[in-house]
């Protein structure tokens, strides 16, 4: 699995081994997030629970072509139903600790990364979704659409 640094754009690899220890702390903490750490810069990267149980699946799913056997893969658990999907339409988005752009960036996505929406907050011109537990990122800011709502 490689995850992009929202900060230094360094690509982080993270081999099966460390997604199924991600997957279970998140299990562990009840937590749809984890952060990574980027190798090069430090800064973490908060990823949600939805792309380390597609990597693992996808992982899953290689090993069993090449053992030419059937390998069955478990499913990711379903969203909530208070959930939505949405898609990142720009090169870029900061995932921030508040709905608004003076507290700290947390992570970032990019584009075409889908995400789950928990709440959605407005200031009449900017819209802002929670991804996760102290996770906002912008719908739309400054009159410019960042995210699709898919669901």
């Amino acid at each position: 699995m490689n995850l992009n640094c929202w900060n230094c754009k360094t690509i982080i690899t993270l081999d099966t081994a460390a997604v199924t220890a991600a997957i279970q702390k998140m299990d562990d903490t009840k937590l749809g997030f984890f952060d990574v750490a980027c190798t090069k810069c430090g800064k973490k990267n908060r990823t949600q629970r939805g792309i380390f149980a597609a990597a693992l699946a996808g992982a899953k799913a290689a090993e069993s072509k090449v053992a030419a056997a059937p390998v069955a893969v478990a499913a990711a658990p379903a969203p909530s139903s208070a959930a939505r999907k949405a898609k990142v339409i720009v090169a870029s988005l900061r995932v921030r600790e508040e709905h608004n752009t003076d507290c700290e960036i947390v992570a970032g996505l990019v584009r075409d990364q889908e995400v789950e929406v928990f709440e959605t907050w407005t200031d009449g011109k900017n819209t802002w979704a929670r991804i996760g537990e102290g996770t906002w990122a912008a719908v739309q800011w400054n009159d410019q659409k960042m995210l699709e709502l898919l669901s």
